[in-house]
């Protein structure tokens, strides 16, 4: 009798075959984009070259370019904002010492471990494929909603109503996203320095970023806090 794992084994073969083929479509664009291309710039062709398989391989999985970038930004970019997320404990009351700045902490760190989906996401949010900038824009206003939500159960922020702790989350993580570009340059130009003075100056460099990083979400934040939701906002015309 033939076992159940013996038979599954080839289909189980070819589907894992199949998603390292995925994967490996999503990392040669990501790795374009690092080196400087835009995701509207790379063809087909040049990407199924990259992977090292014939143009009629790529819509085995993919309908067209659009639908890659799209892929690329729900599940590589989704995944890591999910991770993200967790990490902040996001949907969990907190009180501990410190909070903004060990959240901070977190988020560069995540830049770390994943810096091309995070270049990717920055460089593309505003680029030229529609596609990929309404993904990107879905996650980030879905990131926004939760952290919104999340607001509403820290102590800090329960006299915020709704709306505008949805408000404070969007300016908070448009902050966010307004570091990438300038961490990213300080941890690349410390990979490539060789010398001793260099790494120790781009190391000082990037804990002076991540202290003025702090400070600005401190700023935010602890501002928010003596918010009144009932104060009325006025346009200079009323």
């Amino acid at each position: 009798m033939t076992s159940t794992s013996s038979s599954n084994s080839p289909l189980n073969s070819r589907e894992q075959k199949k998603m390292q083929t995925r994967q490996a479509f999503f990392n040669a664009v990501l790795d374009l984009c690092m080196m400087g291309q835009s995701f509207a710039s790379i063809s087909l062709r040049q990407v199924t070259r990259e992977v090292g398989v014939v143009p009629t391989a790529f819509y085995r999985h993919f309908d067209d370019m659009e639908s890659l970038g799209r892929c690329l930004v729900e599940e590589e970019l989704g995944e890591a904002l999910s991770t993200l997320r967790s990490g902040l404990q996001m949907g969990r009351r907190r009180s501990y010492d410190r909070q903004i700045a060990k959240s901070i902490q977190l988020f560069f760190a995540s830049i770390d471990e994943h810096p091309r989906y995070w270049q990717f996401l920055v460089s593309e949010r505003f680029g030229g494929s529609e596609s990929v900038r309404n993904a990107i824009d879905a996650q980030i206003k879905l990131f926004a909603k939760i952290m919104g939500e999340d607001l509403g159960i820290q102590p800090s922020f329960q006299h915020i109503n709704s709306e505008d702790r949805r408000l404070l989350a969007e300016a908070g993580l448009n902050l966010f996203l307004t570091w990438i570009i300038d961490w990213l340059d300080l941890t690349y130009s410390q990979v490539h320095d060789d010398e001793e003075d260099d790494v120790k100056n781009s190391e000082h460099k990037k804990e002076q970023m991540l202290r003025q990083c702090t400070r600005q979400a401190q700023m935010l934040f602890y501002g928010a806090e003596n918010w009144r939701s009932n104060e009325a906002t006025l346009l200079a015309d009323d």
